[in-house]
């Protein structure tokens, strides 16, 4: 029988899917001109609906990621690159769309089946994202994302089935009831589905040694795509990771998970102070941010679970601005070399300080996000009531290290130079709109974060309830 409560709450994704049936429509019939402004309208009607959508408090943490990736698909759509999406702005709307729909359907997943069908499907809208610029991505690093994609997924999908046969179901409620209720049962018992799951997942998101992907990812695709990898998918990823360690989370996966985050910051760092290329420096940005959220979840208290999601508020926005700023600096023929925007400040003040606060977040200075982000993600650290102050002492060295390459990023924008041998930034309006408004909300949060705050805590209250 048809139950109107449940169609409203799959809404949102009925949107999505009704605007992919419009792009097709308009490949066909060759309406490139309003393809992009019917996507976004998709995607801002849908966000729309999930936020008036009454859900119960169970439900809020899934619901508040999957606002974050459609604020975050919604803002990096806007992004326009010089590169071949022009041409084929169809064909990119239409995966880009495709995209969006599996990472919410993710977010919502409730058993192995559905998380390991939708992660594929992703995956494979990836892969031809990746592909499309051929000039950029040669096919044998395509071919490397799909292989080292499909045994990422084979992983999870092995780690299911194991869990499946010691359970006899694949719901994540179903076999968090049995560990609890089963006696003859230990963590042992659990370790190979519990390594082969996390395995797969921190492929996903980068997680060294399992994401050496994202430095050729990152340095080769299409700015706008590297933007969307490094930020709507882990968003994804991180709402499915709360579900699944809440039945398997013991000291010993927390130690494990600790240790992958450790050894992907330190690899972020050592990779940052080596390079001189900004989307490589955000590769590295990338590795480190997402070892400090992967510690907070490892923890996995009330607390640390409330962190994690302010964080990633935070970062959200941070990221995107960035990326903004390098998409700028692209359409300016300097192809975001360090070295080629010296004295930027005096030709375009208002750009060069919007991109300096994004960077700055990103690094935690105060005034910003990031700041209330990191400090607040170590007293969340701080308060988990384990014995964790070695890895407390690795975060602090690791922030403080990371400051030499985020610095040296801004530096070279208030150098001073003889004017005439300055370059110009043209940005296009898109790119200004977006670098503005994640500037502003970076701001806003670094100033004004105790709504969220809050928030966050009245989330992590009912994920534990």
């Amino acid at each position: 029988m048809f139950n109107f409560n449940n169609f409203i709450h799959y809404l949102p994704e009925v949107v999505i899917v009704f605007s992919i049936l419009l792009q097709i429509f308009c490949s066909v019939f060759n309406f490139k001109r309003i393809s992009t402004s019917m996507t976004a309208a998709g995607l801002a009607l849908s966000l729309y609906f999930l936020i008036s959508a009454q859900v119960w408090p169970t439900e809020l943490y899934s619901f508040l990621f999957k606002i974050m990736i459609l604020i975050s698909s919604l803002l990096i759509l806007f992004l326009k690159t010089k590169r071949v999406f022009v041409k084929y702005s169809g064909h990119f709307n239409t995966l880009y769309l495709f995209s969006v729909l599996f990472l919410l359907m993710i977010a919502d997943s409730t058993n192995y089946l559905s998380l390991y069908l939708n992660i594929e499907l992703f995956s494979l809208c990836m892969y031809f994202l990746f592909s499309m610029d051929k000039k950029a991505v040669t096919l044998a690093e395509s071919y490397k994302y799909l292989v080292l994609s499909v045994t990422a997924s084979a992983f999870i999908l092995s780690g299911a089935a194991f869990l499946y046969g010691l359970t006899g179901t694949f719901y994540f409620q179903g076999i968090s009831e049995f560990i609890n209720t089963a006696s003859n049962y230990s963590f042992s018992t659990y370790v190979i589905p519990f390594f082969f799951i996390i395995t797969g997942l921190c492929f996903k998101l980068g997680v060294f040694p399992f994401g050496n992907w994202i430095i050729d990812v990152y340095k080769n695709v299409d700015t706008k795509v590297a933007a969307f990898i490094s930020t709507s998918p882990k968003l994804a990823i991180f709402s499915v990771l709360v579900k699944i360690l809440g039945s398997m989370i013991t000291f010993e996966s927390s130690f494990i998970l600790i240790l992958f985050a450790l050894f992907t910051a330190g690899f972020g760092v050592i990779y940052g102070l080596r390079s001189n290329n900004l989307k490589e420096i955000m590769a590295a940005s990338s590795y480190i941010n997402i070892s400090y959220l992967l510690i907070a979840l490892a923890l996995y208290t009330k607390l640390s679970i409330a962190t994690m999601l302010f964080y990633w508020a935070a970062y959200v926005f941070m990221n995107i601005g960035a990326f903004a700023g390098i998409i700028s600096l692209e359409h300016s023929n300097q192809y975001s070399k360090e070295m080629d925007f010296r004295g930027y400040f005096y030709k375009n003040p208002l750009f060069s300080i919007c991109f300096a606060v994004c960077i700055i977040g990103l690094l935690g200075f105060p005034i910003t996000s990031g700041f209330i982000a990191k400090i607040y993600l170590l007293s969340g650290v701080l308060n988990s009531g384990i014995i964790i102050l070695p890895v407390i002492l690795f975060m602090i060295l690791f922030m403080v290290v990371s400051v030499c390459f985020y610095l040296s990023v801004i530096k070279k924008m208030f150098e001073s130079i003889p004017y005439e041998n300055m370059n110009v930034i043209k940005c296009r309006a898109s790119n200004s709109i977006v670098l503005y408004i994640c500037t502003f909300m970076t701001i806003c949060l670094g100033a004004l974060p105790a709504g969220l705050i809050k928030m966050c805590e009245y989330i992590s209250l009912y994920i534990f309830a």
